[in-house]
């Protein structure tokens, strides 16, 4: 199973999108198993994907080392299953993690106990370094930063990476993938951000166009591939996926 962590600390830039559509592309047409991990206190996967309404434990529970028998559940999406969230985590921050209310390690033991059961891990982490992101980067072998090509972005990979290069201490098999424009359109500005991130040293995956579909689909909760599987943003998200299924990643067992 490959476990890849979805983050930003910067919100708004499509990390949500890109997780339940990678997560409907690899079922859909790869036909591989994926388990989705919420680990943002908004709960837009979760809700996404059907709510926590049927959910016995969530990724507060795990973390909080709560009775997690049921933590996992399928969804009404054939070969998705999905382990939730909701508003709890936010009272989760580092601090609990030094307190020991918190267990860093829980998603990367249980993610070890199904390991079998899965092809894909997707994390939907949340855009602040708190306890899910640190148990997250822990559980992960890879990164995928979706980044929106904008000033703001741009400086804030430095903090980004840095808080990578922290986790890498701990989980020395974390390595970042790549990042993934997103919400691109014509503009000299868009043109310039992309160069700058082509001469970094990361891996630049194919870039997502900015369409309308991408909020028509948060309002059905299907995926592009059923709502608008022609769009612009579905054609670039079936790229993206094809890449990076074709890239590969670290498996630890």
């Amino acid at each position: 199973m490959r476990t890849t962590a979805i983050l930003n600390l910067k919100g708004g830039v499509a990390k949500t999108v890109t997780c339940v559509n990678m997560a409907a592309i690899l079922a859909a047409d790869y036909g591989k198993r994926v388990l989705v991990v919420d680990a943002d206190s908004q709960a837009n996967t979760t809700e996404f994907f059907g709510g926590a309404e049927t959910c016995a434990s969530t990724m507060s529970d795990l973390l909080r080392r709560l009775d997690v028998n049921a933590v996992i559940r399928t969804t009404d999406t054939e070969r998705i299953s999905l382990i939730a969230a909701d508003e709890s985590l936010m009272d989760l921050d580092l601090s609990a993690v030094k307190s020991k209310e918190a267990d860093m390690g829980c998603l990367d033991r249980l993610l070890a106990e199904h390991r079998d059961e899965y092809d894909y891990c997707l994390i939907d982490c949340p855009p602040a370094f708190n306890a899910a992101a640190a148990a997250a980067l822990l559980a992960a072998d890879d990164v995928i930063i979706p980044i929106k090509l904008d000033a703001f972005s741009l400086r804030g990979m430095s903090n980004l990476t840095r808080q990578i290069r922290n986790m890498q201490t701990i989980n020395p098999n974390l390595r970042i993938a790549g990042l993934l424009p997103t919400m691109v359109y014509r503009s000299e500005q868009i043109r310039k951000a992309l160069d700058i991130l082509c001469v970094s040293d990361f891996r630049i995956f194919p870039k997502i166009r900015k369409t309308a579909k991408v909020d028509d689909m948060t309002f059905a909760q299907r995926p592009l591939i059923e709502s608008s599987p022609h769009s612009a943003a579905c054609v670039d998200y079936r790229r993206f996926v094809k890449a990076y299924v074709q890239e590969g990643g670290v498996d630890r067992g």
